[in-house]
């Protein structure tokens, strides 16, 4: 395996790390405040009869996923919405910085610039986000085109450079996401769609392929 192969794909992995970190803290907050909030509406007196049926559960669940005692989870409320908003600029961030250490490993040795070529990206746990993350950072490859299957949510992205005038992504993307039995739509340059997980690794190496026969594009 090269040095850029092995370097892409540990920047890959890292990037599914602390992508599925972050996701797991929202998860847990956003399970906490829906369940502070039931709570808070008990208290107040407006509370439907499936919450106050089990106010006494939501309280300790609350409490437990934000150690703290049960009469202080009110006065937690209203700090979890920005714990949240702080998480997602946070997951953001770190998107975007792993997506741009991808492109470095991706570029460490030169690219084969003068010719057309297809890289697909696989990620096992991404999202739709990651995904599109990727795919963006890789429209700076002139001849290029991209595609990156994020499998958690059967979602795809596609890139293709501004050099390669007889190539659209959207109608890469919908190669694509037909063959995993999903829809795809975007413009010439970018686009993205979905389809079914366990399918779309296969497709994107279908199309990789077909894009070497039919066309002549380095993989």
């Amino acid at each position: 395996m090269s040095r850029n192969r092995l370097q892409t794909l540990v920047f890959t992995l890292l990037l599914a790390v602390v992508v599925r970190y972050y996701r797991r803290r929202e998860r847990t907050i956003r399970e906490s405040l829906t369940l502070s909030q039931q709570w808070a509406a008990r208290d107040g007196g407006h509370t439907p009869e499936a919450v106050s049926a089990t106010d006494s559960t939501a309280l300790e669940r609350a409490g437990s996923l934000l150690n703290a005692r049960p009469e202080e989870v009110p006065d937690r409320v209203e700090a979890l919405d920005g714990t949240v908003r702080e998480l997602r600029s946070a997951l953001e961030k770190s998107r975007a910085n792993w997506a741009d250490r991808w492109w470095d490993a991706r570029t460490a040795e030169p690219l084969a610039t003068d010719r057309p070529h297809v890289t697909i990206v696989q990620l096992p746990d991404g999202s739709l986000d990651d995904a599109e993350a990727i795919a963006k950072r890789a429209l700076d490859d002139p001849l290029g085109v991209t595609i990156v299957t994020a499998l958690a949510e059967g979602a795809l992205a596609v890139a293709v450079g501004p050099d390669l005038d007889d190539q659209r992504a959207d109608e890469i993307a919908r190669e694509v996401a037909t063959e995993a039995g999903g829809g795809a739509g975007g413009g010439p340059e970018f686009a993205t769609g979905g389809g079914e997980a366990d399918r779309l690794a296969e497709a994107a190496r279908e199309v990789r392929d077909r894009l070497h026969t039919e066309a002549g594009f380095d993989v």
